[in-house]
């Protein structure tokens, strides 16, 4: 299945339902349990698990079994296929922008364009802000502008995502995370500076066992990678041995 095809079949499926429950709502908490699933083995936080456990609470069986991962699992299908805001693109023909938010993403074309004047990468590391992230489309089509230079994206970017919506931070941590890009997500408001939350991608997580990563202290010469949490604090993850093979088995290989 290409990436257009589980766009639509995406789409099909969550007008499907919208007999029972409203397509908004659909959207809105398949994100945030896929983020807290992509999150949560790092995070291993009881008040994450209870706000999964509540979610799921309010669907019966079908959806939470058979619905829900379906949907996932087209999400990794069309970004398998291509680089894309997948995410953004199903929000907006949903009509979900225009009619309950008054939100507008950029359309990918736009992005790529945008992200392609900014040239080849001449550096080890690339950063990049954006203090209005969305659902990540400019960070993909950059990501996307470099692959097709013949950059490895995963190792040169590093990516500092910014949104005062919710939503739009789940879905740029789905994707940014599924794309295997080193990023910090935050739920904030880019104009008074005030932070909610911070998430991070398993990319990022995963570079502290390499090099210096802004927020990640020390780590110990028999653990890995320890966890920076919005406290500051950190918390074991893997070994070594267990660290190797999540490295070895990406979803994503460019």
């Amino acid at each position: 299945m290409n990436y257009d095809e589980a766009k639509k079949e995406f789409i099909k499926t969550v007008e499907y339902y919208d007999y029972r429950y409203r397509k908004w709502e659909i959207f809105l908490d398949l994100c945030r349990v896929s983020a807290i699933s992509l999150y949560q083995p790092f995070a291993r936080d009881k008040e994450l698990e209870e706000e999964y456990l509540k979610i799921v609470g309010k669907y019966d069986k079908k959806i939470v079994r058979e619905v829900f991962p379906r949907l996932f699992g087209l999400i990794i299908l069309g970004l398998s296929d291509r680089l894309g805001d997948f995410l953004g693109e199903c929000f907006m023909e949903l009509d979900l922008g225009t009619k309950f938010k008054g939100q507008f993403f950029t359309p990918y074309t736009i992005s790529k364009l945008m992200a392609s004047i900014l040239g080849e990468n001449t550096k080890e590391v690339e950063t990049m802000s954006e203090p209005a992230v969305g659902s990540g489309g400019m960070v993909i089509a950059r990501a996307d502008t470099l692959r097709e230079l013949g950059v490895n994206y995963q190792q040169v970017m590093e990516v500092q995502a910014v949104d005062i919506d919710s939503l739009c931070v789940d879905m740029c941590y789905i994707q940014l995370t599924l794309l295997h890009i080193s990023a910090e997500v935050i739920h904030g408001n880019s104009l008074t500076l005030e932070v909610f939350r911070t998430w991070y991608t398993p990319a990022y997580i995963m570079k502290a066992t390499t090099r210096q990563v802004p927020n990640i202290k020390e780590i110990d010469s028999e653990v890995k990678v320890k966890l920076p949490d919005d406290n500051n604090t950190n918390k074991v993850l893997y070994t070594e041995n267990e660290l190797e093979v999540f490295a070895t088995g990406k979803l994503f290989a460019f």
